[in-house]
């Protein structure tokens, strides 16, 4: 997955930016007139948006598109995006449709063109292809963020992308073109965005009746994320102690090693290890029944604030005012050092050691949890006297 992904970047940095400039020039010389067209909302019937990236970058999404949605209850929704994604779009009923363009180019160009969009909404704030899928749509209103001056020809409305805003907050701006005015989606639409009913009931190591879960995602995959095993052992066995329920390890397969480590550290059968051990559909079942989640900034971080898990999310490189808890969902851990955040449009700053997450101990993120525990706890009974 990695070295495809590694791949559809370089296409993208050298070929598809090539392709924007010559697109673009084409564009504006065979255009005659204003280069923009009005929009008339009861007269969209077909939308696309266009999200590249990984699960987090879909879930933060889908408030704007449930957004769309309610403004133009006539119109049908369809996702490009990738073919990881397919599962995310499964367990909720906001896009019609989706097409994958890593299902093959010739294929999924055909298919682009063969369609007849009104509207294109590319939520892709940095790379090149997603403006050409735009343009190669055909439709004749196509929206994007201003921040790429290459491919600025190529849409017919523009929206300012704000560096320090949370990502949600810039894609309700993008759509708000389409249904100003409109409600925006609330933090109780938010926490429930995932169908559960689509979930599966059966998840191994837990039985139907387990609920109230401690679960914990020892990331061990991209450095800039990851956190040392004996702080992740720590914070298991002061979550063991608390008593507050039981304590689940939840991951992918880059973060079993990791793992191995912690539960040998901690070295108590109450743990229950399930990572690398579950579909998507499986972990995500966990976190429904999860109350209080930690981890770092991943696509499952984000699953989980869709299911209602009060989040402690450690950041290193990335910034959590963009990608952070938003208020009522949990709180960020980081630290104060002068090169972070550097992560940005899925680009991170090489670096030898990775002092923004080394910096973080583990009574930080204790007393992080603290404090979410306790607003956990019901609020004690009003006296009588």
């Amino acid at each position: 997955m990695g070295l495809k992904i590694e791949a559809l970047k370089f296409v993208d940095r050298y070929v598809s930016a090539a392709a924007a400039r010559v697109l673009g020039w084409w564009n504006f010389r065979q255009s005659h007139g204003p280069p923009f067209v009005e929009i008339v909302p009861n007269r969209v019937r077909e939308i696309m948006f266009i999200r590249p990236g990984g699960m987090g970058d879909l879930l933060l999404l889908l408030p704007a598109a449930i957004r769309v949605k309610r403004a133009l209850p006539d119109a049908r929704l369809t996702l490009v995006g990738e073919r990881r994604n397919r599962a995310v779009t499964s367990f909720t009923s906001v896009f019609d449709e989706v097409l994958c363009y890593d299902d093959g180019p010739i294929k999924f160009l055909r298919e682009l063109r063969r369609r007849q969009f009104d509207v294109v909404v590319d939520t892709e704030q940095f790379h090149y292809s997603s403006s050409i899928f735009a343009l190669l749509s055909g439709a004749p209103v196509r929206i994007g963020f201003k921040i790429m001056p290459a491919r600025n020809e190529l849409y017919t409305h523009l929206v300012d992308y704000p560096m320090d805003r949370h990502e949600t907050r810039a894609f309700e701006g993008l759509i708000e073109p389409l249904c100003e005015g409109a409600a925006r989606v609330s933090n109780e639409d938010f926490r429930g965005l995932i169908d559960t009913s689509k979930l599966p009931e059966e998840v191994p190591g837990l039985t139907n009746d387990d609920r109230g879960l401690l679960t914990v995602f020892p990331y061990g995959g991209a450095r800039e994320k990851a956190w040392p095993a004996g702080r992740w052992a720590e914070i298991v066995r002061r979550l063991l102690a608390s008593g507050e329920g039981t304590v689940v390890l939840v991951g992918g397969g880059d973060s079993s090693e990791l793992a191995r480590d912690v539960m040998q550290a901690v070295n108590d059968p109450r743990v229950v290890n399930l990572v690398d051990r579950l579909s998507l559909a499986q972990t995500a079942a966990v976190l429904a029944r999860t109350a209080l989640y930690v981890g770092c900034d991943t696509g499952v971080t984000h699953l989980a604030q869709s299911l209602g898990a009060r989040c402690v999310v450690l950041f290193g490189a990335s910034d959590e005012r963009k990608w952070g808890p938003q208020e009522g969902f949990g709180v960020s851990v980081a630290t104060r050092v002068p090169c972070r955040p550097c992560a940005i449009f899925g680009y991170v700053k090489r670096c030898r050691t990775i002092d923004c997450m080394d910096r973080i101990g583990q009574n930080d993120v204790w007393r992080a949890i603290e404090i979410e525990l306790e607003n956990l706890r019901p609020a004690p009974a009003a006296s009588d006297t």
